[in-house]
């Protein structure tokens, strides 16, 4: 009952708030972008964003263009810096640079190209210098240069020169309005190609202009001039009146850009980052609200729906007006929170902060000296705010903080039901009673008989009973005597009684329950039985499967944490569903067991986290709108080769191949602020959707062959989606898995069966015809036997023929080798008969003895050896070695006789000292005609003897 007193008071107290007050914590959320990741020059010229929400900013390395995940960049073909850019109205982004203009254009996979228009507008051969702004005006494109202005109406450019320099542009309430340095501010008229004069430089009292915005006024427009001056001038009469100044004291700064946002104007300076002029000219100072921007010197503005993209000297900011959260505190962890008398103040591990909320101009977060270290908690009792710590109880004084009693560690005070002045302190080692008495707090002495720590402590139904829960050691129900100086009673729970777990356990109040949660769901007690039991109406609502930590009610609303993740539901409905998507980014950055959330309103909440304090505006009852989501880049890999798949979804065959798919998409609509989760599945081998990734994109590996169908969505962790986008693409089968081969394959599967009904069908009559023929079959067999038993006498008597005639030839080798041998020797003794005779011959002394013997020479000269006995040989020969000389004379036809015969010689295996004699040559003359056969024959003369040998073989 006292909890929910508590938050009521502290409810109507915030109610009656000024809401001008409380406007400052609805900070807008600011993004920064630098160097690492856009990956190019730091200082940023133009942007625009195309129909599909990507956006692109003129930088001095080209055009970057970000599509909400990946930064890509085009450069121009002189790789000058990019001034101005501009989307058509019929979708086409224009861009102009150093001497260059033309148009980024988007091919079917994705890649973004520049098209130069210089030569086919016939500015080739003109200095056309930086072109600083282009504009879409009555069906024609304007560029300005400080020079002139290039009126483009489809292929034909129109020079109007300056007459000393044009330095702004805008079109502004359908007229296109220019600033000649010197000379005034004119309109342009298309139809007359001429300038006309709109007000004189000395109606803007000869200050440069750096804007023309439009006024509340129809007629009316103002310009911005760059010493801070806004001048109020009327379309229609030419009148001229100073509107307003956006540097009233004596600072020296600079206007460089300015828009119109919401109902107030923007604008962009120097050295003082933004300042913003409502639609009355009043000054608004922005230091606070603008503090986190990461750089002073803005040199442009872009208005995207409800937010801006500032383009500075060194880098980007995106301001998000329409975010649902902002971070206005980020010094310390935050624990507790107390906004009282126009003040916030904070309870964090550094110590306790402090805002005013009224200083709008000059409001910051300060540090409470005396209270550095860790608080816990801050509350307001009796009008006093007490400040439980880990160095003790503080009640905060006006002067600073005065300590209550000695004691160190205090978790919170709670209050004693029945009791207006007394109250129990939760300490790290027990409870101590508090007093407040004459306007003065009195720490008691430690209760005795309770010494755990106590920092979840919550009164019970019966009286003088409280309940504390442990966060390992489960729960305690403790029983105090009337004037609470002792324990009497001491109840411990842990997982029995109902309790599945003493881990986890947190008491709570609510609607006059006291409910406990834990991981397995809400539990109240039940005093008849002693026993823990569900807590239906909580657990309807509730996820039992999630550890519920904390339930806090604020009017219509109920927040809870579960699982580490803050959601709400409206209690008033019938059927309340959680939402938790716009708490998401506090995911793993609550104070687990002591999250901080402070209602403002209905639609309003502060949120205390490790990394800070959040602000948080609740979408109301009407349907959040959504944003494409869009797939940027298909790619796949054959033979390690990537290469780029259509986007536009038609005849997207991919190989049979592939090795690796890579999808990529993003969403170019979804604030950069937060991040982005993803979502997808891929129709044809996916069953289900996966879960929420923050990678932009998805890649599979060695698809199977079949349709696919890749789906994506998107969401960001404020609750904002996007739809689904889709892609779909093929891969074929390889060719024995196309419909034309299971065609063929149903058809030869037919040609099959018929095939096998004519094979049985033949089958059958070959046994028919096989019973026929079984007798005839084995007559047969009988035949065959006795002519395989004749054949077998013939073969055996051909082994024997055989047998005899290899004996033969064996035999005739012999006679051979023994007839040859035998003209060797009797050749042999011949001659040396001869000699011997003639050596005789020439020893005799009378003529007539030497005429005798000469005769017997003669005789014996007759009857040698000769050719009768080669040709003996010759036959002989051809006997033992059939064909022999037949094919050497095929081989070599030249072949003489003599060398037929050395051959056979040879093939005898006769040395060249006995073949000499029978050829009557020398053994010399037998080594020359050896190498001359073996030179045409092409044989070594290692190998000569095996060649012969194997010739017949």
């Amino acid at each position: 009952m006292c909890r929910l007193l508590y938050l009521l008071i502290l409810l109507i107290s915030i109610s009656t708030y000024p809401q001008e007050s409380l406007s400052i914590l609805n900070k807008p959320k600011i993004t920064h972008f630098s160097r690492s990741d856009f990956k190019a020059d730091t200082q940023f010229w133009t942007m625009t964003e195309d129909n599909e929400g990507i956006k692109y900013f003129g930088n001095n390395d080209g055009v970057l263009i970000f599509d909400g995940e990946q930064w890509k960049r085009v450069i121009l073909p002189n790789h000058s810096s990019v001034r101005s850019l501009m989307t058509t109205s019929d979708g086409q982004v224009l861009a102009g640079g150093y001497n260059e203009l033309g148009f980024i254009e988007k091919d079917s996979t994705g890649n973004y190209h520049f098209r130069s228009k210089v030569q086919e507008l016939k500015l080739d051969d003109q200095k056309l210098e930086n072109l600083w702004q282009v504009h879409e005006f009555k069906n024609r494109i304007i560029y300005r240069s400080f020079n002139e202005l290039i009126v483009i109406a489809e292929k034909t450019a129109t020079h109007i020169s300056s007459n000393q320099s044009f330095t702004h542009s805008d079109v502004v309430r359908n007229t296109f309005i220019v600033q000649d340095a010197g000379q005034g501010i004119f309109s342009f008229d298309p139809e007359n190609m001429q300038l006309l004069k709109l007000f004189s430089e000395g109606d803007i009292q000869g200050k440069e202009i750096v804007s023309f915005l439009p006024h509340e006024q129809i007629n009316e427009i103002l310009c911005v001039a760059k010493d801070g001056t806004i001048f109020k001038g009327n379309l229609k009469n030419g009148q001229v009146e100073i509107w307003s100044n956006a540097f009233k004291d004596t600072r020296q700064d600079q206007i460089i850009s300015a828009i119109y946002h919401q109902g107030s104007y923007l604008l962009g300076t120097l050295a003082s980052k933004l300042i913003s002029v409502n639609k009355k000219g009043e000054i608004k100072n922005n230091s606070i609200r603008y503090s986190e921007m990461s750089d002073s010197s803005i040199l442009g503005l872009y208005q995207t729906g409800e937010n801006v993209w500032a383009l500075l000297n060194n880098g980007l900011d995106f301001i998000e007006f329409s975010s649902p959260v902002s971070k206005i505190f980020s010094q310390a962890s935050v624990y507790d929170i107390l906004i009282r008398d126009e003040k916030i103040t904070l309870a964090t591990n550094k110590g306790v902060y402090q805002m005013n909320l009224s200083e709008t101009n000059n409001s910051e977060f300060k540090n409470i000296s005396g209270l550095e270290g860790q608080a816990w908690q801050i509350q307001e009792v009796h009008n006093s705010i007490l400040v439980s710590h880990d160095r003790g109880l503080f009640e905060l004084m006006p002067d600073g903080p005065k300590k209550i009693g000695n004691v160190n560690g205090f978790w919170k005070v709670s209050a004693i039901p029945g009791e207006p002045n007394k109250y129990l302190a939760a300490n790290y080692n027990g409870l101590y009673p508090l007093i407040y008495e004459n306007e003065t707090w009195i720490l008691k002495d430690k209760v005795p008989g309770f010494n755990e720590s106590s920092r979840d402590l919550l009164p019970a139904i019966e009286p003088n009973t409280y309940w504390v829960c442990h966060g390992y050691k489960g729960v305690y129900r403790i029983k105090f005597n009337e004037d609470y100086s002792r324990v009497y009673g001491l109840d411990q729970y842990t997982n029995q009684n109902g309790l599945i777990s003493p881990f986890n356990v947190n008491v709570t109040n609510w609607e006059d329950n006291v409910v406990f949660t834990t991981n397995t769901g809400i539990y109240e007690f039940n005093r008849e039985e002693n026993l823990f039991v569900p807590y239906k109406p909580l657990n309807k609502i509730l996820d039992t499967t999630r550890n519920t930590r904390t339930i806090q009610i604020a009017d219509k609303n109920v927040f809870v944490v579960q699982d580490d993740e803050i959601g709400y539901y409206n209690k008033k409905k019938e059927e309340p569903e959680i939402n938790s998507k716009l708490f998401l980014n506090l995911k793993g950055s609550l104070n687990r067991g002591m999250e901080s959330i402070y209602p403002l309103s209905d639609t309003t909440v502060l949120v205390g986290a490790t990394t800070g304090l959040y602000h948080y505006n609740l979408p109301n009852s009407t349907p959040k709108k959504t944003v494409q989501t869009k797939i940027t880049k298909i790619s796949y890999t054959e033979n390690q080769k990537a290469k780029l798949v259509g986007l536009n979804g038609e005849d997207n065959i991919l190989p049979v191949k592939t090795e690796l798919l890579r999808v990529e998409f993003s969403t170019p609509n979804m604030p950069p602020s937060s991040e982005v989760e993803y979502q997808y599945y891929l129709e044809g081998i996916e069953q289900q959707k996966s879960p929420w990734i923050s990678q932009s994109f998805k890649e599979y590996t060695h698809l199977p062959p079949g349709s696919y169908t890749f789906n994506v969505k998107s969401r960001n962790l404020l609750g904002l989606e996007g739809d689904w986008a889709s892609i779909s693409f093929e891969i074929p089968p390889v060719w024995y898995r196309t419909r034309v081969a299971y065609l063929f394959y149903i058809i030869g599967f037919f040609c099959l069966i018929i095939l096998l009904f004519f094979l049985i069908k033949r089958k059958i009559e070959s046994e028919r015809l096989r019973s026929k023929s079984a007798s005839e079959k084995a007559q047969r067999l009988l035949k065959l036997e006795i002519e395989q038993l004749k054949l077998k006498q013939d073969k055996e008597r051909i082994r024997r023929d055989k047998m005899m005639l290899q004996e033969d030839v064996l035999y005739k080798s012999k006679e051979l080798a023994n007839y040859t041998m035998m003209l060797v020797k009797k050749k042999e003794i011949f001659t040396d008969t001869f000699e011997n005779l003639q050596e005789f011959k020439r020893g005799l002394k009378t003529q007539t003895a030497r005429r005798r013997l000469q005769k017997v020479l003669n005789n014996l000269n007759q009857h040698r050896i000769g050719e009768e006995y080669m040709k003996v040989f010759d036959v002989n020969f051809e006997k033992v070695h059939h064909n022999f000389f037949e094919k050497l004379k095929e081989i070599y036809p030249g072949i003489t006789q003599r060398d037929l015969r050395l051959c056979a010689f040879v093939k005898m295996n006769l040395t060249n000292k006995e073949i000499a004699p029978l050829l009557n040559i020398s053994v010399r003359g037998v080594e020359t005609a050896r190498y001359r056969i073996r030179k045409r024959l092409n044989v070594d003369d290692a190998n000569f003897a095996i060649f012969l040998d194997n010739l017949n073989s």
